[in-house]
């Protein structure tokens, strides 16, 4: 079974709405195409590229190829905007669902996604450790978690760290906002140079986040940077800087959770919002057979506790990745 992959490239309110852009394309489809279309379930951009990558396609090549040729010519070559070899792990692509284990954290997530730390982990010595923390925007719940991280830590590289601290399972695309710029991250979805093809979509340019530590763009506890997760449904977070101390000689760094409040949301339920309207469903006394499935198909039990953040595990897989840091660095 080929594994789904969300891909999304663009966000934000202040940024093109593109339900109404997919929604503008499909009406300039053919019938027969447009009917197609939705019998696979596409209903938003974020469908039409996990669609075509499903099948093989490299959304990058398509709409490079789309903007130069406008058609496709009777002489289109499908190779010409297929995904490259090299995008594929044939080892990933057939496993069983039976296998899949989700006790063990990041390894799991390792094993269905084929995640590989950034190259780019620090830049510089470390100086200072930053407690840090981080909260969910607009949950109908408080989430939050706090952490301590070297000053240095690269924003590839912390992205992992919230992803983890949360409870995130790294299934889609993600971007630190600061002031005045925006910091694009590197990841097994998308290649760098990517930026480039989508720049027609609206998205400003972005600043190399291997290139980018924490302290470069939180050097006050005033100041506030927001790290955005999956682009369809926005999981927005807020995180900030709680305290600061300087390492003493010959003190090692570490990556650690300290705390933390709140379940993390399931994935591709719809944002903030959607994780509200399943938090009443769970409430109700009387559900109807498709508003039971709807809340086993996002593993919500009877006995379930928003506010419980089963912080133990969520240790577990920020120490996890702190130990492969050290075994790479090493």
């Amino acid at each position: 079974m080929a594994k789904k992959i969300k891909f999304n490239p663009t966000s934000g309110k202040e940024k093109p709405d593109m339900a109404d852009i997919l929604q503008e394309a499909m009406a300039s489809l053919p019938q027969e195409m447009k009917e197609d279309l939705e019998k696979h379930g596409v209903k938003t951009f974020d469908d039409l590229l996990g669609l075509m990558l499903d099948y093989g396609i490299d959304p990058v090549k398509m709409m490079d190829y789309s903007m130069k040729h406008g058609t496709f010519p009777d002489d289109f070559n499908p190779e010409d905007v297929m995904l490259d070899e090299d995008d594929y792990d044939d080892a990933e692509e057939d496993f069983d669902d039976d296998e899949f284990d989700d006790t063990d954290g990041f390894d799991d997530e390792e094993y269905l996604l084929g995640l590989r730390l950034p190259k780019a982990k620090f830049i510089g010595k470390p100086k200072r450790e930053f407690h840090i923390r981080i909260k969910l925007n607009n949950a109908p719940v408080k989430i939050w978690r706090e952490l301590v991280v070297p000053s240095n830590i690269t924003l590839e590289l912390l992205a992992y760290v919230l992803l983890d601290a949360m409870g995130w399972r790294h299934e889609h695309l993600y971007q630190f906002v600061g002031k005045h710029d925006t910091y694009y991250l590197n990841s097994h979805q998308m290649k760098e140079e990517m930026s480039g093809p989508f720049a027609f979509l609206g998205r400003a340019q972005y600043r190399n986040s291997e290139k980018t530590t924490l302290e470069m763009v939180l050097q006050s506890k005033n100041e506030r940077l927001r790290f955005e997760y999956d682009f369809g449904d926005s999981w927005t977070h807020e995180l900030w800087v709680k305290g600061e101390r300087d390492y003493a000689p010959g003190e090692e760094p570490v990556i650690k959770l300290l705390k933390g409040q709140g379940a993390c949301p399931p994935e591709d339920c719809g944002g903030v919002w959607g994780y509200a309207d399943l938090l009443e469903l769970s409430k109700k006394a009387r559900k109807t057979a498709d508003e039971k499935e709807r809340l086993e198909w996002y593993d919500i039990p009877k006995d379930y506790d928003p506010d419980d953040c089963d912080l133990e595990w969520l240790q577990e897989d920020v120490e996890a990745l702190w130990e492969q840091v050290k075994e790479e660095k090493a």
